[in-house]
């Protein structure tokens, strides 16, 4: 079943839970900003490649977020299983907050 989702809405409250959460204020103005529309980007790309009756499989994200941000943020490597798996936490506290998740 598909969902339409308000991304921005999603995104904001993504990016508001890792503020409240306050890991992350070591990193530059607009950094968490960026990182946290990478990874909605790289879940929404994997979405878009599961087929019909295939299952999202988190497992396989994270490993995705993982990579793609160990990549693309040289920097901040030994943080990016931390920010993969709060993005994962986050994603779906947002999700179920709207209805969005369908539970077999």
């Amino acid at each position: 079943m598909q969902y339409d989702v308000d991304m921005n809405a999603m995104k904001a409250y993504i990016i508001e839970k890792f503020k409240a959460e306050g890991d992350f204020e070591f990193l530059k103005e607009g950094l968490l900003e960026e990182m946290v529309t990478e990874m909605l980007s790289l879940d929404q790309a994997y979405m878009a490649k599961l087929g019909e009756d295939d299952e999202y499989d988190d497992d396989d994200v994270y490993d995705i977020l993982c990579e793609t941000m160990q990549k693309k943020y040289p920097d901040y490597k030994m943080f990016a299983m931390r920010l993969a798996e709060d993005y994962l936490d986050f994603a779906e506290e947002y999700l179920v907050s709207v209805d969005a998740i369908e539970w077999d």
